[in-house]
């Protein structure tokens, strides 16, 4: 038997305890939110207009601008991948508040600088979670590319023997814990080149391993 990457990439996310639920339960995220909407929010928010009202154009015009500026910060440091007209549901309530946050002032009241940095890591580790398993993909290649290197693996990326799987978690969990915030383990490199180690010293029976694609 035969573990792909990918089911590798995965199970090493949810040994971080990045992601729990399965790729294949997981819904998919597609609903945006116009920045209008999350303009008015903003003004909301500051308490510039009741939830019932409808923002004048001047105060709309500027919360959309603080809107692109928020966008445009978090995009300059390459947290985000979608565009500035609408963001994902999962971070409107971020963008949001961050857009208050910055126009605060605009509307004399006080800005919260330290509110501003946590709510950008949200939106950073939000983000980071969503492309986690692409991450993850390339975290698991990385580990067989160093195998290979040392000579350690005899089989190719698409026939990684489920025996190998758990070692090649536990190094890619490794490889992965800084990039998400969580304390690397390394005991775990350990652990995994002691069983790779027993695993290549096992004489080969000579059969071709068979290889199972879905």
């Amino acid at each position: 038997m035969t573990v792909a990457v990918s089911t590798i990439a995965e199970r090493s996310l949810r040994r971080l305890g990045v992601s729990i639920v399965p790729l294949d339960d997981s819904p998919t995220m597609t609903e945006m939110v116009p920045a209008a909407t999350i303009a008015t929010a903003a003004l909301v928010e500051l308490g510039v207009v009741a939830s019932d009202e409808t923002p004048s154009a001047t105060d709309q015009a500027l919360a959309v601008d603080k809107v692109a500026s928020v966008h445009a910060a978090l995009d300059a440091q390459g947290v985000v991948w979608w565009d500035g007209t609408a963001m994902p549901r999962a971070f409107c309530e971020e963008y949001v508040k961050l857009c208050a946050n910055v126009m605060a002032s605009s509307f004399g009241r006080a800005a919260d600088p330290a509110n501003q940095a946590l709510l950008e890591a949200r939106v950073r580790k939000g983000a980071m979670t969503i492309s986690g398993h692409d991450i993850a993909t390339e975290a698991v290649m990385a580990v067989h590319a160093d195998l290979v290197a040392r000579g350690w693996a005899r089989w190719s990326s698409l026939d990684i023997p489920d025996a190998a799987a758990m070692p090649y978690e536990m190094l890619a969990a490794y490889e992965l814990a800084p990039k998400f915030g969580v304390q690397a383990n390394a005991n775990d490199v350990v652990q995994a080149q002691r069983a790779l180690a027993s695993i290549i010293a096992l004489p080969t029976s000579g059969e071709r391993v068979p290889a199972e694609y879905f």
